[in-house]
């Protein structure tokens, strides 16, 4: 997804009965400032429908996305505020010959701290042909109570996404219908979806959600270890879903409080609710442009790869959040750092950037918020790549391993996403761990971490390496299943790659501990320890 950058705006004020109610239908062209546009386009007589002026989309070979908003900021001289209430969407738009793809309302949501510019459609998409549209049409939507958020910025448009290899052409976008409903009365409570007074759950990251309320533009929630408390969690947030933090074995006391512009919901009925000894992680995560995803490729570590998509090319309907988690990576106890590789997908401009962050719960507790569990997740750490047409993009470093880390199995989270060459800030998709994607994708698996004089597989007996040390040619018992073979020296370091064999030569390789793993085609890994003399 394409971000574009606008000078920094102010944030809104609010009334309780305020609204937006405005029909952008470009004949103020001396007030240019109201519309915002993303790509390459003006505002033309050409693109009248029932006026003399409309926003011209003009695509080239080159362009991926592009759209028309009317900012809102500027509605405010209208005495025109929002007040986080739902917004009916209409757009008339018309099109030249040729230029294909597909067509959405959307609205974009402004990020101050990055500078830059969410696409969120809201509509399902209209496809358009390679026919010439001559006479308007009309697209509408709703965007839904609680996605504006009354303080923030936002415009309101149309996005347009190009068919990939179509040479581009004219769209002409007018007419933009923006009718905010307006509210006199405090929303009524909720119910939480899947959690009743006395549940049992498990502790780790735990996703709260709970029903829309009617009205309701956010939620204050609460989380303590006492009746009434909010210890552990008090917060407001804008979606009917939030990540709470819990340890094993406790009792827990929340409360999820429906409000608008008018007040809040009043007479909600706390209840309480305990874990289980299960850790388990936040997710699945999900995209605000899951038709426009940039994909992780492969995902190579401590010598394993792992291919998630060898055929993708360009941006997508890819998977946003993919479980990978029996994929495991062997890393023994003397290795400090060990090194990876993330292969993305692109769409190609080169005005855009691209950056991983990656994380590990090294002490089992369900989250990545201990120290050291972050890698790359800040601007001043960032793996990144800017300013790319290459695809794959090619991300490499390395993860350094705490120290004190106990032996096990722990879980790893790695992220890939859009980032703005021009921002200041990473991307909130990339600084943690649970937070959401928007055009890129987060994938799970397991670090086998080990004893380094204990490396081996759970299923030794039935596959073995012999002699052990060796010479110069080890050999493998049985290599029925086997993918592909890699060694890696204790540091961690991939030193070879081979076909499957009964016998490996290795004889160009050092005396020393070497690991052996074996690369199943069931997605798991066998790994042994070999010392060569």
């Amino acid at each position: 997804m394409k971000k574009i950058l606008f000078p920094c705006l102010m944030a809104l004020s609010f009334g309780a009965n305020a609204q937006i109610n405005h029909v952008g239908d470009f004949e103020e062209e001396t007030n240019i400032g109201q519309y915002g546009q993303f790509g390459t386009g003006t505002i033309t007589e050409d693109a009248a429908c029932g006026g003399s002026f409309g926003g011209q989309l003009s695509i080239g070979a080159t362009t991926s996305q592009t759209g028309w908003m009317v900012q809102l900021l500027t509605l405010e001289d209208e005495g025109q505020v929002n007040n986080g209430q739902k917004v009916d969407v209409s757009i008339n738009y018309k099109k030249a010959a040729e230029v294909t793809g597909t067509l959405y309302v959307s609205y974009m949501a402004y990020n101050e701290v990055e500078n830059n510019w969410s696409i969120v459609n809201v509509s399902a998409g209209t496809p358009l042909t390679a026919a010439a549209i001559t006479d308007c049409q009309t697209l509408t939507a709703t965007i839904p109570a609680g996605a504006l958020q009354p303080g923030s910025v936002y415009g309101i448009g149309a996005w347009f996404v190009k068919k990939t290899g179509n040479v581009g052409g004219n769209i002409y976008i007018d007419n933009i219908s923006i009718a905010q409903e307006s509210v006199a009365t405090a929303p009524s409570c909720t119910t939480f979806t899947d959690l009743t007074n006395g549940a049992v759950v498990a502790a780790g990251t735990y996703a709260l959600t709970w029903n829309t309320a009617a009205n309701a533009v956010n939620y204050k929630v609460t989380v303590g270890t006492t009746p009434g408390g909010s210890d552990v969690f008090n917060e407001t947030v804008a979606e009917t879903t939030t990540n709470v933090g819990l340890t094993p074995g406790t009792t827990y006391y929340t409360k999820v409080v429906p409000s608008n512009l008018v007040g809040d919901a009043t007479g909600c009925t706390e209840i309480s609710f305990s874990t289980n000894s299960t850790v388990e992680h936040c997710g699945p995560l999900t995209s605000t442009a899951p038709n426009a995803i940039a994909p992780i490729k492969s995902v190579t570590f401590a010598g394993v790869t792992n291919t998630s998509d060898p055929t993708a090319t360009g941006i997508g309907a890819f998977p946003v959040h993919q479980d990978f988690t029996t994929t495991e990576f062997t890393v023994s106890n003397d290795t400090q750092s060990v090194p990876f590789t993330v292969l993305g997908g692109t769409n190609g401009n080169a005005l855009n950037g691209w950056a991983t962050s990656v994380f590990v719960d090294w002490n089992n507790d369900g989250d990545f918020d201990d120290a050291g569990e972050a890698y790359f997740n800040t601007f001043a750490t960032r793996l990144y790549k800017g300013a790319v047409t290459d695809n794959p993009v090619t991300l490499t470093g390395n993860i350094t391993i705490p120290a004190g880390t106990s032996i096990g199995k722990k879980f790893m989270r790695i992220k890939y996403n859009f980032q703005s060459p021009a921002a200041t800030t990473l991307h909130t998709a990339l600084t943690t761990g649970c937070s959401n994607m928007i055009n890129g994708q987060a994938e799970d698996y397991i670090i086998d971490y080990k004893d380094a004089l204990a490396v081996s597989d759970v299923n030794k007996s039935s596959i073995s390496v012999f002699p052990n040390p060796f010479t110069d040619v080890l050999k493998i018992s049985d290599v029925k299943g086997v993918k592909s073979v890699s060694v890696n020296d204790i540091s961690g370091r991939q030193v070879k790659t081979l076909a499957p064999s009964a016998e490996l030569n290795l004889s160009n390789l050092k005396a020393g501990l070497y690991i052996v793993n074996l690369q199943m085609e069931d997605g798991t890994v066998k790994s042994f320890k070999a010392i060569k003399k």
